[in-house]
């Protein structure tokens, strides 16, 4: 059953100044859909449309043609403050510079939407501390994000990007700005998610690394859906066949 679905998706940005060529088609006609409990990775070159695909599909960017929806609700059709709460409480987010707060505790960072939503404090705690152990954070939960490594701080971000057990987990490049093990560490965290719990995860990113843990990657290039590809045996084959299909799609070495 598809979670996600999205049919004939445009973005234009138009241009502010006089003239021709000002503006550019960031997306064209995009159709796709993902099923509850998958994982998919969108990868592209840069200038490809990848991100703003995915903000659109997580509610950030709201300018745009066409239809996406998700858990049977069309998130273009919602008031802004509908759309706000709407995010809160069926999407989780995790982003390249991990977005904590500093101030917080990562065992505060990791409850907060659960704060937010005014849950019971029995229930806040015990859900918070089950997935604080389930991503091997427990130890240094007292401690603030400028004082842990940038694995634990992402670990950290995926633990309140589930707290709320959202329909749909958006990751942008969340292996961005980590070393290969932490890199490493936190994409068995997604894997272990989605194999575990079932999770819905779509995740934006340049690396064939961490896309090899999806079961599916959806090239973008050009604003439009150049290839899919699902995985079929091991992770290592399916990191050759991502690799061999970005030599087919073409793109420099450094745009992935």
């Amino acid at each position: 059953m598809a979670i996600l679905e999205v049919e004939n998706l445009s973005k234009e940005y138009k241009g502010k100044g006089k003239g021709k060529g000002n503006g550019y088609q960031a997306l064209r006609d995009i159709s796709l859909s993902v099923d509850s409990g998958e994982f998919v990775a969108i990868m592209g070159p840069s200038g490809s449309g990848k991100t703003t695909l995915l903000n659109i599909l997580s509610g950030i960017d709201t300018e745009y043609s066409g239809m996406v929806r998700i858990a049977e609700t069309i998130i273009s059709e919602m008031t802004k403050n509908e759309l706000a709460l709407f995010r809160r409480q069926r999407m989780g987010f995790v982003f390249q510079d991990y977005n904590l707060l500093d101030s917080l505790t990562l065992r505060e960072n990791v409850m907060l939407p659960m704060v937010l939503d005014e849950q019971e404090v029995e229930d806040i705690n015990a859900k918070t501390d089950a997935t604080l152990l389930l991503f091997d954070i427990d130890e240094v939960k007292d401690k603030y994000p400028y004082t842990v490594s940038g694995g634990q701080q992402q670990r950290t971000a995926i633990s309140r990007a589930i707290i709320n057990d959202p329909d749909v987990i958006f990751a942008d490049e969340p292996t961005g700005n980590l070393d290969s093990k932490s890199a490493s560490t936190v994409m068995k965290c997604f894997s272990k998610l989605n194999s575990e719990q079932a999770a819905t995860i779509v995740m934006v990113t340049h690396d064939p690394f961490a896309a090899s843990f999806c079961s599916r990657v959806v090239f973008i290039k050009d604003g439009t859906v150049g290839m899919e590809i699902a995985r079929e045996g091991t992770r290592k084959a399916f990191f050759d066949t991502i690799l061999e299909t970005l030599a087919v799609m073409g793109g420099g070495e450094d745009d992935f």
